[in-house]
């Protein structure tokens, strides 16, 4: 499924008119504390190779809270079942058990830039597209009040970027076109899907402090902040420190650590928080001592 897909199908779950079949069970959480809470996660796959089949515990018995304001990081390499765990959350594919409780609407952000923007549709009518599908809006004219605060809050200047096209913009604009796009429907939860991993480090950069920007506003489009949480899945450490409270470090479809983001970088526990800590910091000194070259 692409970007753009997911964007449209999380929309649909949030807008609380209707539901996936491949949603995990969603409930209001009833705490008043949590937006996100989930219990004892499973979900296999099957892979055939030759005569065989082996199933692949691609989310294993995964549990995790988010509080409400908080920012929580999920790192590991890649396969280790992080965009799966995302997308159960998301209700785009069915858990073989466990469930899923989630309040409030949901905004999401892709890690392509360049596949999740329809690339004849301006940027306005990108970032209004939510607030269409959700029924919030009856016409387009009706959302530009919401469009023009949601491209100023990811520095977007509408007169400059409105009427473009996504061909006419850089990696990091479409990036924030689609945070605009997430932000619109004031999100009490804002999910991203290795945000930065297709921008070099400068547009990295750029993005990490309109996320910070954003985050500490409440997701808040006309001043009304509300307690505003972010969940972010990504291999970068670095951004994952620079954004995140709190990390959980995912590791064959299991949760092998919890730490503070400085807690994290100063003192990883597992072999894998370790590996991914130094590489972080210093990819040569890594590959020298692993692998002698």
């Amino acid at each position: 499924m692409s970007d753009r897909e997911k964007q449209k199908s999380a929309a649909f779950a949030q807008g609380g008119e209707g539901r996936h079949r491949g949603e995990a069970p969603l409930r209001p959480s009833s705490d008043g504390e949590s937006c996100l809470r989930v219990e004892r996660l499973l979900k296999t796959f099957e892979r055939r190779t030759g005569g065989r089949t082996e199933i692949i515990r691609a989310v294993d018995d995964v549990s995790l809270q988010l509080g409400a304001g908080e920012t929580l990081g999920i790192i590991g390499t890649s396969g280790c079942g992080k965009t799966t765990l995302l997308n159960i959350i998301l209700g785009l594919i069915a858990p073989d058990s466990g469930t899923v409780d989630r309040q409030g609407p949901v905004g999401v952000v892709g890690q392509d830039p360049y596949a999740s923007l329809c690339p004849a549709m301006t940027v306005e009518r990108i970032v209004a597209e939510p607030l269409i599908f959700l029924h919030r809006r009856r016409s387009f004219a009706d959302c530009l009040p919401q469009v023009r605060q949601a491209m100023k809050a990811v520095r977007l200047p509408y007169e400059t970027f409105a009427r473009r096209l996504p061909a006419q913009l850089s990696g990091g604009e479409r990036q924030r076109v689609g945070i605009a796009r997430a932000l619109i429907v004031r999100p009490r939860i804002l999910l991203m899907d290795e945000p930065t991993s297709m921008l070099d480090q400068e547009v990295k950069e750029e993005i990490a402090s309109v996320i910070r920007e954003v985050r500490a506003s409440g997701f808040a489009l006309d001043g009304r902040a509300q307690p505003a949480s972010l969940l972010m899945v990504t291999h970068d450490v670095q951004l994952a420190a620079q954004l995140c409270d709190r990390i959980l470090v995912m590791d064959q479809g299991r949760i092998i650590e919890e730490n503070t983001a400085q807690g994290l970088l100063n003192a990883p526990q597992s072999p894998l928080a370790q590996d991914l800590v130094r590489i972080s910091t210093d990819v040569g000194a890594y590959w020298k001592e692993k692998y002698g070259v």
